[in-house]
């Protein structure tokens, strides 16, 4: 039997480099013929600003889920201005969810059934990741499937 990737979770911390991590999402999706399923995991009482989530997405939303209104937003222009991904055939689920961020994207993946979990990672240093600890890295200690972790420019780009 080969090897086939049937479905892939997405987690977006919503920055706005997350955007070249979903290209990567998008494209595998379409390249395994996998169900893309997308979410982003926001601490109880996150506020979004445009300080952190970039003040060209327009208006940020507000109110119950507005992370998954972001995320729905970027979602709909990458689709605008990348048809060629056909991303109406591989997206299954946009979702917004609040909690401890790793439990739920592995939970989330739990759920779905997900084969590969793709997410970026900002490359914090050694005394971050002892002292704040990663998303990434927890997510990656604790899955049983494969994590594919596409780097963020560490200069902000």
């Amino acid at each position: 039997m080969l090897y086939s990737i049937k479905t892939m979770l997405y987690a977006s911390d919503l920055s706005p480099r997350a955007r070249t991590v979903f290209r990567h999402a998008a494209g595998m999706a379409q390249r395994f013929e996998a169900r893309l399923h997308a979410i982003t995991v926001t601490r109880p009482g996150f506020n979004l600003t445009h300080h952190e989530h970039g003040a060209d997405d327009g208006e940020i939303p507000f109110g119950d889920n507005a992370a998954e209104e972001l995320l729905r937003r970027r979602i709909a222009v990458f689709e605008q201005a990348h048809p060629e991904y056909e991303l109406h055939r591989y997206l299954e689920s946009v979702r917004g969810l609040e909690g401890d961020p790793a439990k739920v994207i592995l939970e989330v993946a739990r759920q779905v059934h997900a084969d590969l979990i793709i997410m970026g990672s900002r490359g914090h240093s050694a005394l971050d990741e002892i002292l704040l600890g990663s998303v990434a890295h927890k997510v990656t200690i604790k899955t049983t499937v494969p994590v594919i972790l596409v780097p963020f420019d560490r200069e902000g780009n």
